[in-house]
């Protein structure tokens, strides 16, 4: 196995698997269609929708953005949101999260519905996630670290794969995945003990990090032979992104080809929007289907 569990070729492989899926859909007379839902003008949002709209564009999907303003009302909101739902055209809604504090968060994304909830965000998309269903919508993020591990032929079944990290987007769901695909799960938290911690990742087969510590977790905490799945992202030491594993200093301290890591960036992030973007033609195959 390579050393950098690169996402550039996985989401490559997935882009090409979407333009056959939306070719098809678009010959039997559906234009899948995305919208995007933000409150506000933050900055990151901007950027994820930015990028969001580009993939699109290159998919061949229409995309229509509601941008709403900052001292928007809770009912204009979910007006707002009850608009795109019944819109026949959109296919996916992306509620770009976090909203502000006055705006009741869990009334909008109740509100969603969730034949168009592909960022997997209500509760019938965790209730498809545990019972296993295969054609609902996944977290993309979760769901972006088991196609990375699919795509390098990482089989699970049997390993001992620790989670760093509980997070109701990436922590929890991947948990349920990887049960799912066979694999022997411990998660690990801020509570959980420093010993235990140390203990748990040195012993584990595949390790996902998911806390947001940048470049916290250094060659003490590893051994050769693992997988790390890196989920995080923050500015490192020098400034640059960087994610929660310290390859840097593995790197100087050990030999990195004895080791198998997703680099940040070009790791998970890579692949997540591909992701998010693949559940809309989900979402428009399934409407077809049921017209």
């Amino acid at each position: 196995m390579e050393t950098l569990l690169r996402g550039a070729p996985v989401r490559d492989a997935i882009d090409g698997e979407i333009k056959l899926r939306v070719k098809k859909l678009k010959a039997e007379g559906c234009d899948p269609m995305v919208a995007t839902f933000r409150i506000g003008d933050d900055a990151g949002e901007q950027y994820y929708e930015k990028a969001v709209i580009k993939r699109a564009s290159e998919y061949g999907f229409d995309c229509k953005v509601v941008v709403l303003p900052e001292d928007v009302s809770q009912e204009e909101a979910e007006a707002a949101l009850r608009a795109l739902n019944e819109n026949e055209r959109i296919h996916g809604i992306l509620m770009l999260m976090p909203f502000p504090k006055r705006i009741d968060s869990e009334a909008l994304t109740s509100l969603l519905s969730p034949e168009k909830d592909i960022d997997a965000i209500t509760d019938t998309s965790y209730s498809n996630l545990f019972t296993n269903k295969k054609d609902g919508f996944f977290a993309c993020t979760a769901e972006s670290c088991m196609e990375i591990l699919r795509h390098y032929d990482v089989d699970l079944k049997g390993k001992h794969v620790v989670i760093v990290g509980r997070s109701l987007r990436v922590g929890k769901p991947l948990l349920m995945m990887m049960l799912n695909a066979n694999a022997t799960v411990t998660v690990c938290h801020s509570r959980t003990k420093e010993g235990d911690l140390r203990r748990a990742l040195y012993n584990a087969d595949i390790v996902v990090l998911a806390t947001g510590l940048t470049e916290y977790y250094g060659p003490e905490f590893f051994r050769d032979g693992q997988i790390i799945i890196d989920v995080g992202t923050g500015r490192g030491k020098d400034g640059k992104m960087a994610g929660d594993f310290d390859s840097k200093s593995w790197e100087q301290d050990k030999d990195p080809e004895h080791l198998c890591y997703t680099p940040v960036p070009g790791g998970v992030g890579t692949v997540t929007t591909t992701l998010l973007l693949r559940n809309v033609v989900k979402a428009a195959e399934r409407k077809q289907r049921n017209q």
